[in-house]
């Protein structure tokens, strides 16, 4: 029979340690958690939704911003990332 056991991050090393104290049991590798940048999409996501709520109730005004200048933050965003890959890459 196969058991499959979600287990918190921090207690995975002592389930692992119990349930390979039992004869005739076979582990099989844990599955890494997610990776961080898929929490910080969920993260931006959640907040993203946050404020299209707020807009909808009334609650925020609808932010507008210029298509320059849009695409100076994508840009900025971008050369930023592409400086922290080398900055990685060099380390």
């Amino acid at each position: 029979m196969e058991i499959v056991l979600e287990v918190p991050d921090k207690d995975v090393a002592r389930v692992l340690e119990l349930v390979k104290g039992i004869k005739r049991v076979k582990v099989k590798s844990p599955k890494p958690s997610r990776p961080a940048a898929n929490e910080q999409l969920l993260a931006e996501l959640a907040e993203s939704v946050g404020w299209v709520n707020k807009i909808t109730r009334g609650e925020a005004p609808i932010p507008t911003q210029d298509l320059d200048g849009m695409l100076d933050e994508l840009k900025a965003e971008i050369l930023a990332e592409e400086a922290a890959e080398i900055s990685a890459n060099q380390a």
